[in-house]
């Protein structure tokens, strides 16, 4: 149903980029709602969603964002890196995390290096994470995401290019292979 409704909105906002098509149903839902910006109203958010089967505390559920008298604000992606900082990397599975984790150890000083990640046996790349990248590198709620995510953009580039092999199977998982 996510996914239904993700397309049916893709198809009557032109006014906006949608967000990456790669991306995760729940991923593109929190992206139309936080694209250029990193707080929304709770009644705006609750208005956009209706009918979608989605609701605001799946956002919070993951860890995404969170509320304080009634405005819903983005979880910093320094924080949700730091959250990840030491943990097995097996566990970053889902688009949303990863992009936020590379985007966050991309902040002057986080004292994560993005390279120990991405080398990780346990790292598994998902699809849709180069897309994300770009899309926050335009899209993040501030200049300080944006820029961000274009050092992360380049750094996951050069390692895609790199591991072609581990990229290509993670691709067939996703029947997304050339």
């Amino acid at each position: 149903l996510v996914g239904i409704s993700s397309l049916l909105d893709d198809e009557q906002d032109t006014s906006a980029e949608s967000p990456p098509v790669l991306a995760e149903p729940f991923t593109r839902q929190f992206l139309r709602l936080f694209a250029d910006r990193i707080s929304l109203d709770r009644d705006q958010i609750q208005k956009y969603l209706r009918g979608t089967g989605v609701s605001p505390a799946d956002f919070l559920q993951r860890g995404w964002c969170s509320e304080t008298k009634k405005i819903f604000s983005i979880t910093h992606p320094l924080e949700l890196a730091k959250q990840w900082k030491g943990a097995n990397r097996s566990g970053i599975a889902r688009d949303y995390d990863q992009a936020m984790f590379l985007i966050g150890a991309c902040y002057e000083n986080s004292g994560i290096r993005v390279q120990d990640t991405l080398n990780s046996q346990n790292f598994t790349p998902h699809p849709a994470t180069p897309d994300l990248l770009d899309w926050f590198s335009r899209h993040g709620g501030d200049a300080d995401m944006k820029q961000a995510a274009q050092l992360a953009k380049r750094l996951y580039a050069s390692w895609l290019a790199k591991n072609q092999p581990k990229v290509q199977e993670q691709l067939k998982l996703f029947d997304l292979e050339d």
